[in-house]
């Protein structure tokens, strides 16, 4: 489905089941937030969140606390670290919910951080705070899940409603919950109509359940003490259970496929190799989770951790899990297919043709932490791949600066394009709707015509009815297709062509805030922007709304670009001791491992980004920026960004170039073209 055809879609179901614009800006915001394939700067591993924090802070004293660890990971000021930064992302949560609900989590947070780096010398005493919370996790979670009830029912602020909606995509992708069947699920409730608080929170969130799953492990024709390792129902096989096997029922047919897929690779394998057979195992189990995919996933994880103690006493030979794998719900009778990792299907190219040979270590390192199945050693490895291009923990300040550059210019393009799939979708769900409408008006037209006396007036009135219906709609599409003329204003500015594509990012930059003496053009340009904030609904005006707002406002737009450079700082620091923890120390599970994973490789993705960017312009830069190392060019862009930030605050002209804001031709504020 297209980005147009699946954002038109949602629209109409929203307006189908009564959702006003406020609730569906609150939807899009938990949608988008959770949506892995959102940029860095909209998923929610870039936003402050207190159940993340709180998590994270759990899981560093849950780390010190094992015992007989000469070492303990991480280290006690930066586990004080991440207790203080719990303690005032909560602090701020509870001006969003109902007074007094966090006060005993704020309290059990206060007492660990009055006792300093002392109370964290001993295990017993970090397993004691880990567990207490632990036992307060709970408490937020709910207080998260009834707040956000209130702003779904208006009965809240606006910065409420947008902060609950983070705190809510956090447990969401915390829990596992896999965000296709998220989607789905969503839609399919919207389309039943009515569409409250507490049924949205039943479809975020649904509760626990047992799933089945069933994976292949190759490399061993039988798992032994398999029960004594996992659950109880657990059972390895060669052969396909019939149709009584207890817990499977119709998904016998799946896991008969399954099986063949795997005798089919095996018999392929031993073709090629002429010698080489290779036995493999039918694994089934059951599973905890929310939701299929989350099942899916989770099983796998619980299958190679299984795995591990088999390959302790198998040297010779690999084991493995094959990337297949089935889930079965069975409430539903439904099941999920996959496949790991997730193939793309169209051609590709590289970043850049001029990396320096020394990055060579760290483009390999993202490419293996980008493979890993394991969340929290994929998290552990992103900072190996950061490491590689010599950034060290005391440097995450530096490239969280550097990155807030990225992030602004990342910003202001994608919002050209969702501006755009915005309009086209509104423009489309108008025109469904106004048929739709239409045509059950000239129905019921035609149908009180041809009525029998005694029903006419009723079949009268419900024509009237929706004749009225249908003109409501026709306005509707009068003003989608108003705001629908307006892009072309905006594009004969900024010269985007057929194609959609922005290539001038400055052109559309300038179309937020533009100059007293700005060119007819773009004057033209920017009153249409205006007009169509007006006229789009849901996030997409919100984000209009907060650039044209920022972008107006040079201290507003420094404040933003520093709150992301300490947010990125932040993150870098957590992946920094996920590293020691993961890779030092042999914890590889934490609460949130899935969230942890995005943001590494959302971090690494954006720094090789930035700096593909520098290295692909680097022949036409000034020769006193050629050359220059990785680290080299992420201190001069932090350097840079001080001075951007500086320059904004003085009230310095805005003009300065967004496309060339990591590049090495940038020439500075006030003097860009």
């Amino acid at each position: 489905m297209s980005l147009v055809r699946a954002e038109a879609d949602l629209i109409r179901l929203c307006a189908r089941a009564g959702l006003d614009d406020g609730q569906h800006a609150l939807l899009e915001a938990v949608l988008t937030a959770s949506d892995p394939e959102a940029v860095l700067t909209e998923h929610v591993t870039s936003a402050p969140t207190a159940v993340a924090a709180m998590a994270r802070a759990q899981s560093a004293l849950e780390s010190r606390g094992r015992p007989s660890r000469s070492k303990p990971q991480p280290y006690k000021q930066p586990t004080l670290d991440l207790v203080v930064g719990a303690r005032k992302e909560l602090e701020q949560l509870t001006q969003h919910v109902q007074p007094g609900r966090l006060d005993a989590v704020v309290d059990a947070l206060k007492d660990i951080e009055a006792q300093g780096q002392e109370g964290l010398a001993s295990a017993a005493d970090c397993a004691g705070h880990a567990r207490e919370l632990t036992a307060r996790a709970a408490e937020v979670h709910t207080a998260v899940a009834d707040g956000f009830a209130a702003a779904w029912t208006g009965k809240a602020q606006a910065d409420t409603g947008e902060r609950l909606a983070l705190e809510l995509a956090a447990l969401c992708v915390m829990e596992g919950r896999q965000h296709r069947l998220l989607n789905d699920d969503v839609r399919t409730d919207l389309s039943r109509g009515k569409f409250d608080s507490s049924r949205l929170l039943q479809v975020l969130l649904p509760t626990a359940r047992d799933y089945r799953v069933a994976v292949v492990v190759e490399g061993a024709s039988r798992l032994e003490s398999l029960s004594a390792l996992m659950e109880p129902s657990a059972a390895a096989t060669t052969v396909v259970p019939d149709a009584s096997t207890a817990g499977w029922g119709r998904a016998n047919a799946d896991l008969k496929a399954l099986v063949d897929l795997a005798e089919d690779a095996s018999t392929m394998r031993r073709s090629w190799t002429g010698d080489q057979a290779s036995g493999h195992t039918l694994l089934t189990f059951a599973v905890p989770a929310r939701d299929l995919g989350a099942a899916a996933l989770l099983g796998r994880r619980r299958a190679l951790e299984s795995l591990d103690q088999y390959v302790a006493g198998q040297r010779i030979a690999e084991i493995r899990l094959r990337p297949e794998t089935l889930a079965y719900d069975p409430d539903s009778g439904r099941t999920l297919r996959i496949a790991v990792p997730v193939l793309g299907t169209g051609p590709v190219r590289p970043l850049t043709m001029s990396w320096p040979p020394a990055l060579r270590e760290s483009l390999r390192t993202s490419h293996v932490a980008r493979v890993t199945e394991a969340p929290t050693t994929a998290a552990g490895l992103c900072w190996a791949a950061l490491e590689a291009l010599d950034v060290k923990s005391h440097l995450t300040d530096t490239l969280g600066r550097a990155l807030s550059l990225q992030a602004t210019r990342q910003q202001v393009i994608e919002l050209h394009q969702r501006t755009r799939t915005a309009v086209a979708a509104e423009a489309s769900a108008a025109r469904t709707a106004h048929r739709a409408a239409q045509r059950a008006a000239d129905q019921l037209a035609v149908a009180a015509g041809a009525a029998e006396s005694r029903h006419a007036g009723v079949l009268a009135e419900k024509a009237a009815a929706a004749r009225a219906s249908e003109f409501r709609q026709r306005a509707a599409l009068e003003r989608a297709l108003e705001a629908e003329s307006l892009p072309v204003v905006v594009d004969a500015w900024t010269g985007v062509g057929h194609d959609g594509l922005l290539r001038d990012p400055d052109r559309w930059f300038a179309v937020f805030a533009p100059p007293a003496d700005a060119d007819p053009a773009l004057r033209a340009a920017a009153d249409a922007l205006t007009a169509l904030t007006d006229r789009v609904s849901g996030e997409t005006a919100k984000r209009l709304r907060t650039w044209r707002a920022r972008l107006a406002d040079p201290n507003s737009l420094a404040d933003w670009i520093e709150e992301t450079a300490t947010r990125f700082k932040k993150s870098l620091d957590w992946l920094y001791a996920l590293r020691n923890t993961a890779l030092h120390d042999g914890r590889f599970i934490s609460a949130t491992d899935l969230l942890d994973v995005h943001a590494g490789r959302g971090l690494v993705d954006l720094t090789l980004e930035f700096l593909g960017n520098w290295y692909r312009h680097e022949t036409a830069a000034a020769p006193e920026q050629t050359g220059l190392t990785a680290v080299d060019v992420i201190v001069h862009l932090a350097e840079r960004q001080k001075t951007l930030v500086t320059a904004l605050r003085s009230g310095a002209p805005a003009r300065w170039s967004v496309t060339r804001l990591t590049s090495p031709t940038f020439t500075g504020v006030g003097s860009a073209t």
